[in-house]
């Protein structure tokens, strides 16, 4: 590999880098050689270089945490976050570093410190002179001859994390915290403990939006979209995955049953996460889309729902086209929009079928005419003209059958039920003695 210089803080009073400053660590699929930065003897920042994939490459400086102490301190790299103890204040630095900066330098995500395990009786003394950490997440007693592990809390991450967006994206980055992230969502959602906008960006990193262009250039340094091979290989970080079966069951399904919830402020969050899906081209699923739709519905937000369904924010299918004209009598727009949904679709025999329920008889025969569909269609207008129609629209009806002379045996048969010989009798009567107006 290429050799590279790094800026340790170089004086008079540290003239040579130490094996001690410096550490390597995989970070977010990446691998980074992290060292301390001297001033006045004392370490005040901690720069990561990443280290490239492809050896042709050379390292570059990423990243910089703000320590902002003085005195003796240990590293650990435990699930993607720097770690960083202090022995003089006994308090441990959290660095994530891929909560967003407006620049390289990062201030620490949390200060804390390290509690004991209950089962260690007397508790032992922590940050003491005796320590010395390996990474990943080990520490070494030597006084009393221990080797402990670090492990995270996450479970205490609402409490010393105020801002709620970064807290949840922090959750979400944590192997293993599915259930303690969707659980903390749904209690965020509950609360209104987030914007629109935080929600936008919350949905936006589980459906993946916000990691393509990460992904991307994770494929590129892999080697995937080069010849040569990788001369470092490491382990590959899986960002969390929230089906839509889950984010149904476990968030929406909940809000909507959460009767202290405005309707409309539940709908939007819907509305969101339908919104993040689309645009990172997934398609969502029917369940997903009918409970939205019926949500929607129930806010009275016909306007967004005409919306969605116009610019085919979701897919046309059968299902969607029948709800949308159960609504009619809250929007009419939405009948025409869920007659539409069928046409694109081809259903022209349920579009029959939807046109005779509306008792909308002389149309549903125009369409079987001019799409030439099923004969098997017509006896069902037959009957509906018999029950639903006057004289003169039967009688109308009767006669285009019988002018069917490709057909004229099926229809003539048909059309026979329309009318008795005395109804014929009596129809020529009436249109005999009918006054004729010019307009």
């Amino acid at each position: 590999m290429k050799g590279f210089e790094v800026d340790f803080g170089g004086s008079i009073s540290k003239e040579n880098f130490l094996e001690k400053d410096a550490a390597i660590a995989t970070i977010y699929g990446r691998v980074y050689v992290l060292v301390f930065k001297y001033s006045n003897r004392n370490a005040t920042v901690l720069d990561l270089y990443e280290l490239p994939f492809d050896a042709a490459t050379g390292p570059s400086f990423k990243h910089s945490l703000i320590l902002g102490f003085n005195g003796g301190c240990g590293i650990h790299v435990i699930d993607n976050l720097v770690v960083v103890h202090h022995q003089a204040s006994q308090k441990s630095l959290i660095f994530d570093i891929r909560v967003s900066s407006p620049s390289k330098s990062h201030s620490p995500l949390v200060v804390t410190t390290i509690e004991s395990h209950p089962q260690h009786q007397p508790p032992p003394a922590l940050y003491t002179n005796f320590w010395f950490t390996f990474l990943p997440d080990i520490v070494i007693d030597s006084s009393g001859g221990v080797m402990y592990s670090i492990r995270l809390k996450n479970e205490h991450a609402q409490l010393e994390i105020a801002d709620k967006q970064t807290m949840l994206e922090y959750l979400a980055r944590r192997s293993n915290e599915k259930k303690l992230f969707v659980t903390t969502l749904l209690a965020c959602l509950k609360a209104r403990a987030l914007s629109l906008r935080q929600i936008r960006k919350v949905f936006a990193m589980l459906t993946g939006v916000t990691g393509k262009s990460s992904a991307s250039e994770n494929s590129v340094e892999n080697g995937s979209g080069s010849s040569q091979k990788p001369v470092l290989d490491c382990e590959k970080y899986a960002s969390l995955a929230v089906t839509q079966q889950e984010m149904q069951s476990s968030v929406l399904i909940p809000l909507r049953e959460e009767v202290s919830l405005p309707e409309s402020y539940v709908a939007n969050i819907m509305l969101q996460y339908l919104r993040s899906l689309f645009d990172a081209e997934i398609t969502p699923e029917a369940y997903l889309i009918e409970m939205v739709v019926e949500t929607l519905a129930e806010a009275g937000e016909m306007s967004k729902l005409q919306q969605i369904v116009t610019y085919r924010v979701i897919n046309d299918s059968k299902p969607l086209a029948f709800l949308l004209l159960s609504y009619e009598a809250r929007c009419s727009t939405l009948f025409q929009s869920g007659v539409d949904i069928l046409a694109r679709n081809k259903a022209s025999d349920e579009i029959v079928e939807v046109m005779l329920e509306k008792k909308q008889i002389v149309d549903a025969f125009r369409f079987i005419d001019v799409r030439n569909l099923n004969d098997a269609l017509i006896p069902k207008v037959v009957e509906a003209a018999n029950q639903h129609c006057v004289r003169q629209t039967r009688y109308a009806i009767k006669e285009h059958l019988t002018e069917k002379k490709a057909k004229a045996s099926l229809y003539k048969s048909i059309g026979d039920e329309l009318y008795t010989a005395e109804e014929v009798k009596g129809a020529s009567e009436e249109q005999a003695t009918c006054a004729l107006f010019e307009i």
